[in-house]
């Protein structure tokens, strides 16, 4: 399954910002929490894509198929902090997009594309629809450590 490439990607996600900024205009807290509410879910929405991401042709795949809502809110967990702290006159102005750049830099230094809380939520993203069906398996950190424990157990009892 192909990764695809940066300018998708950020394509995607301008597409997303615009939709984020527009919910904040909304008055008062009904601008903040349906721009927090987007940010959070957004990848629960439509299959695993996005406004942005289904526009641009890419998903948020699992190792069982496209992401949900639980997926969403843990991947994006790190946008919805860069969110809160661009609230914060100066010094959120600095820290909320250093999360991003964070965010951004381990994507591109990823083989598979994966950023943190891609990484955290066991998720990547794939280019096109039909994609998501031939994804390869994300293997969570958690699965894997319980994976080889089980074959480190197997091959304890094998040999007594």
């Amino acid at each position: 399954m192909q990764k695809p490439d940066i300018t998708t990607r950020a394509v995607a996600a301008f597409i997303d910002l615009l939709v984020v900024i527009g919910l904040s205009r909304l008055p008062d807290i009904l601008g903040f929490l349906s721009a927090s509410g987007y940010i959070m879910l957004r990848d629960g929405l439509f299959e695993g894509r996005s406004l942005g991401k289904r526009l641009a042709d890419v998903a948020v795949v699992t190792e069982t198929g496209s992401a949900e809502y639980r997926e969403s809110l843990i991947r994006n967990a790190t946008f919805e902090i860069a969110y809160i702290l661009f609230l914060i006159p100066y010094l959120g102005w600095l820290l909320g997009p250093l999360a991003v750049i964070i965010e951004v830099l381990t994507a591109l230094g990823d083989e598979n594309g994966q950023r943190i809380g891609d990484i955290i939520a066991g998720t990547k993203v794939v280019r096109g629809r039909a994609a998501r069906a031939d994804a390869e398996p994300v293997v969570r950190p958690e699965t894997q450590l319980q994976t080889e424990q089980d074959k480190a157990a197997d091959s304890g009892t094998g040999s007594a």
